[in-house]
């Protein structure tokens, strides 16, 4: 026999967890990052956050192969301070970019909570006997009124996911 409390904290539990399903966002699939002109105004955004990386971990860099120096330091460091996040904003829009291509092949979701984004991402290794599991949240919050229904994600073939938040105008 169920108790009273138990069945009301699995009702509560059952519409949290619904909750937060409904709010993951879908997510584009695009092209390869450099290549693709969907995200051609956060590139220099993008390449100054792997450069601050490659910096911090004494990295040498080739302006030809900027993300190749970078997933090597992400091998070897595999840490969320070094997983390069990016912001911009222009008139009417936020954007957030993160590396994520470490958990492609596992889960990645974004999701709208609490008037912000939050970015999970997931993934399990085999080797052998040993099986290891990484993943990662980060929470985004935007400065200003943001529609938050109206927040879009994308992510490049290589691994590279955008979050859009379209600005909500200030009225005088």
């Amino acid at each position: 026999m169920e108790n009273k409390n138990t069945s009301t904290l699995n009702e509560q539990k059952l519409k949290e967890s619904k909750c937060n399903e409904d709010s993951v966002l879908p997510i584009a699939e695009k092209g390869l990052f450099f290549r693709d002109s969907f995200f051609e105004d956060i590139w220099k955004h993008f390449e100054t956050a792997v450069d601050q990386i490659l910096d911090k971990w004494g990295e040498a860099k080739s302006v030809n192969d900027l993300m190749n120096s970078y997933i090597r330091v992400r091998e070897r460091n595999l840490q969320q301070e070094n997983q390069v996040m990016a912001f911009s904003e222009d008139d009417q829009n936020h954007k957030v970019v993160l590396d994520v291509h470490d958990f492609k092949s596992g889960d990645v979701k974004v999701r709208v909570e609490d008037n912000q984004v939050v970015v999970e991402g997931r993934v399990e290794k085999e080797e052998g006997d040993f099986k290891s599991m990484k993943s990662f949240c980060r929470h985004f919050n935007f400065p200003g009124k943001v529609d938050m229904e109206g927040v879009t994600s994308a992510m490049s073939s290589d691994g590279v996911l955008t979050i859009t938040a379209t600005k909500i105008p200030q009225t005088a």
